[in-house]
């Protein structure tokens, strides 16, 4: 088999073949990786194509989340954030006060297990909306009922409550550690300190 493969060799046609084929492996290799790289630069370009449209969800999400809470009718943004009269009407009727104590243990743990032991009033509000916004998770189904029922006959969205939840949830957390709801400009960062 050796002496056939070098008998090929020696003629003209047989290192013309041998050098071809030599050239074509060469070639399927480049090629082969060209692709390879071509389609890597393929997947740079799609994950940096991903990260902007994460950019921009997080934009998004935030200037929703800022409309959503700057066109709150029940509370004013004036720092700190209270109950319009609307609000207050809005809480005693529909009994958010009453409800919040019926699940205080599951409210107070949701706040306090995010804070630090050296938090301050803003801390305790910012966590306080958090668990606001999420709410739903923790009242019964009637109550969740009594919500939707007044949601629908005011014309309001479901989210307008979250702000009644985490202001009655915020101000009960405050009175417990003994602080003001006035502390909380003490510690606001978009508040400057002159």
């Amino acid at each position: 088999m050796l002496d056939l493969f070098q008998s090929l060799l020696h003629s003209p046609g047989g290192s013309f073949a041998f050098i071809a084929s030599l050239m074509a492996i060469a070639f399927l290799a480049v090629w082969k990786v060209s692709h390879f790289s071509t389609k890597f630069s393929s997947v740079t370009k799609l994950e940096e194509s991903i990260d902007s449209i994460k950019t921009d969800m997080h934009y998004v999400k935030g200037f929703i989340q800022l409309y959503r809470e700057t066109n709150n009718p029940l509370a004013q943004r004036q720092s700190p954030v209270s109950l319009t009269q609307i609000g207050k009407d809005v809480s005693s009727e529909l009994k958010l006060e009453k409800m919040v104590m019926n699940h205080w243990d599951a409210f107070c743990s949701a706040v306090t297990s995010c804070l630090k032991k050296n938090c301050n009033p803003y801390d305790i509000q910012v966590e306080s909306f958090k668990v606001g916004d999420s709410y739903q998770k923790f009242i019964s189904q009637e109550e969740l009922l009594a919500i939707k029922t007044h949601a629908f006959s005011a014309g309001y969205n479901l989210d307008i409550y979250n702000l009644l939840f985490g202001i009655i949830i915020r101000d009960k957390i405050l009175k417990d550690k003994g602080f003001r709801e006035a502390d909380i400009d003490l510690h606001d960062p978009s508040i400057p300190t002159y």
